[in-house]
């Protein structure tokens, strides 16, 4: 019949994954499962996502790249950044959620990176754990945590 689609078998095959892309996936998990559940139910009227300034551009390190540069759509995107030679594995580009799990360079470097970056940017880091490897900040209508574990960090950001 026209408008029916066919249904195709399908094989699954067991994968076995290595002890560090376990971690990995358990971080990608554990950030998943944070944003949907933090998700607002929806409704037919999006809200729109807090209006950036554009009073004057934030400055961004030489070594950083923009959400925007990042191939983001959403949050502060043309405020904040990432490390230049950031490798992002999980992405979520959602009006209210933004997040990357990130597995390079370190949570260390990461930190560092945004310590120097946030404030330089016109965002406020409002507590900060160097031995927990967290952090809060907030900016341009958006709170943002940075979170680092072994190899593996997630920054997410979500509207104020």
């Amino acid at each position: 019949m026209p408008g029916q689609r066919e249904c195709l078998p399908t094989t699954l095959e067991r994968v076995h994954i290595k002890k560090c892309h376990r971690l990995m996936a358990a971080v990608t998990l554990f950030v998943c499962l944070l944003v949907g559940c933090s998700a607002r139910p929806s409704s037919d009227s999006t809200p729109a996502p807090p209006a950036v300034s554009a009073a004057s551009p934030p400055a961004i390190p030489s070594d950083g790249n923009t959400l925007a540069a990042l191939g983001y759509l959403n949050g502060p995107i043309q405020q904040f950044s990432l490390p230049r030679t950031v490798r992002i594995t999980t992405k979520v580009d959602q009006p209210n959620n933004v997040v990357a799990v990130v597995s390079s360079p370190s949570p260390a470097a990461i930190a560092s990176y945004l310590r120097r970056a946030l404030p330089a940017a016109g965002f406020e880091i409002t507590a900060d754990n160097p031995e927990a490897n967290t952090m809060t900040f907030a900016g341009y209508g958006w709170s943002g945590s940075f979170t680092g574990h072994d190899q593996v960090s997630a920054v997410l950001l979500r509207p104020q």
